[in-house]
């Protein structure tokens, strides 16, 4: 902190004399009582000390302390010159309004405010900025937030980081390199393969018995393991509570081939665009039996296996101490 202060006083003749503008508002204000200004590109954002004080630490030190080497700004209000751009001080303070619902830029931004915010000991701001961007960028940068929730302790965040990770077919492998693995440590990327693999072997594993579906009239029905003739092959499960039946050949071979590619991606994507779910189809179409009541019969039996593996992932937790 010591350093960050003397650098507020060392304002030097070339700062003094570039041309500066104006901050949009709020940060216009010309009741504002102190102006951050940005180094970077000369914009001056006016807000008030008492705004920063309950904010950050930092800057409520700084306030209490002789501020005659501080520059002069307009109307002889006191300039702190910052090192932040003005994209990252707008993102900054306007964190500080409760009644401002900022969005960031791009993820770039939203790490360097997050970067800010640590700088300046602003843990309200923190708290909020690792909330908007998991909410902004999680769909999209969940690798990256993962990286930037383990440095930063935010074990919650990266729990939910990971398990969005679980979208990556065969996180292991070397194309699964990603930018901000420059910020994670050997630990935080094991235990984020670790977890992969866990929810992956929970996710298989759902198919290996059928004992958790409802026991219903419609489930005791349905034509994978109604006993047609034609289609019924060798491999017998427990269905709900219907004890161990007999399973059609087509029907088996899905369970096969969605729980090696659950293991790989155990995530419901995987269940919704599976081949093997149109290959079943069509395969029982082909008897007259089955082709009755198989498209609704699979649609029902997917919608269930879909929440069963959902259920076992969400058992599993990422390792994150």
């Amino acid at each position: 902190m010591h350093d960050l202060v003397s650098a507020t006083h060392s304002v030097t003749m070339s700062d003094a004399e570039e041309p500066t503008t104006t901050a949009k508002a709020p940060f216009d204000n010309p009741n504002g009582d102190i102006i951050l200004r940005s180094t970077i590109d000369h914009v001056d954002f006016h807000t008030f000390k008492v705004i920063l004080s309950l904010m950050s630490p930092v800057f409520k030190d700084m306030f209490t302390l002789p501020q005659d080497g501080l520059q002069p700004g307009v109307s002889s209000v006191p300039v702190i010159p910052v090192a932040e751009s003005s994209t990252t001080l707008e993102s900054l303070l306007l964190l500080c309004y409760p009644a401002a619902t900022p969005t960031f830029d791009g993820f770039d931004n939203a790490k360097a405010v997050i970067e800010a915010a640590k700088k300046y000991e602003m843990q309200p701001v923190l708290d909020r900025a690792a909330d908007l961007a998991m909410s902004q960028f999680l769909p999209t940068h969940f690798l990256e937030l993962y990286a930037l929730s383990c440095r930063l302790g935010w074990q919650h965040h990266a729990q939910t980081a990971a398990t969005q990770a679980l979208e990556i077919k065969n996180l292991g492998r070397p194309s699964t390199e990603f930018e901000s693995m420059r910020d994670i440590t050997a630990l935080d990327h094991h235990r984020l393969l670790v977890y992969h693999h866990a929810c992956g072997v929970a996710a298989q594993a759902v198919g290996s018995s059928l004992s958790w579906l409802k026991s219903t009239i419609s489930s005791k029905d349905m034509p994978m393991w109604s006993q047609c003739r034609s289609c019924t092959g060798l491999t017998t499960l427990q269905i709900a509570d219907f004890g161990k039946l007999k399973i059609t050949q087509w029907f088996s071979d899905y369970l096969v081939s969605s729980g090696k590619e659950l293991f790989e991606r155990p995530c419901e994507s995987t269940i919704r665009e599976l081949a093997a779910y149109n290959r079943a189809v069509a395969k029982a179409a082909e008897c007259n039996v089955c082709r009755n009541t198989v498209v609704e019969s699979m649609d029902r039996f997917r919608a269930s296996h879909i929440a069963q593996v959902k259920q076992v992932v969400a058992n599993v937790k990422l390792v994150t101490s």
